[in-house]
């Protein structure tokens, strides 16, 4: 009787993993490019970043000039992957990067870019 209901308990415990979503509201990402303070007069700006394992998805935000003064270009978007290619307007811009799961989103790692316009 007892080996029945270990395995029936071994097998009920491990199913819980599949369900679980670890925490992430201490967790962020390093920011691998741009660098910091990054300028450029190309338009077309690759963004990637280290992957989280707890990770299902990173929430990518690029605002001009900065968070606290939104200007009109605003993206927000929840990318699956590491990187995102996107084309942007010369201007100054911040952009920022946090790790999120189906329970929990992670800290923003912030970084500013310039695309200047060409001559």
């Amino acid at each position: 009787m007892k080996i029945p209901f270990l395995i029936a308990a071994v097998a009920l415990f491990s199913s819980c993993a599949d369900f679980i979503e670890y925490p992430l509201e201490k967790e962020q990402v390093a920011l691998l490019g741009p660098v910091d303070n990054f300028s450029t007069t190309d338009t077309l700006i690759t963004f990637w970043w280290d992957t989280h394992q707890d990770a299902k998805a990173y929430r990518l935000q690029i605002v001009s000039p900065d968070f606290e003064k939104v200007g009109s270009d605003v993206i927000d978007t929840l990318v699956t992957g590491d990187k995102a290619r996107l084309s942007l307007k010369a201007g100054a811009y911040t952009w920022r990067v946090r790790p999120e799961n189906n329970g929990s989103a992670g800290i923003y790692t912030y970084r500013s870019l310039e695309i200047k316009a060409k001559n």
